[in-house]
């Protein structure tokens, strides 16, 4: 026996948030580019510079020099 299951989720949406789609592209649209961009991913995804950083083999003492560094004002300012 052959059972079919309808599943639907509802995303709400504010008008500010509606109005932002490009060129009237729908929701639906949007969100199933969305999920083909992250299925069509070939490699691991870093969501954080040192979650990147550690995986390029990086250890904490060099993460937090470097986050010391990004507070650095430059010279020409």
């Amino acid at each position: 026996m052959l059972e079919v299951y309808q599943v639907s989720h509802v995303i709400e949406l504010s008008d500010e948030q509606y109005a932002r789609l490009e060129g009237g592209e729908t929701p639906e649209r949007l969100i199933e580019r969305m999920v083909n961009a992250l299925s069509d991913t070939s490699g691991p995804v870093y969501y954080t510079d040192d979650e990147l950083l550690r995986a390029l083999g990086a250890d904490d003492a060099e993460i937090a020099e470097l986050a010391a560094l990004e507070w650095q004002p430059d010279a020409d300012e």
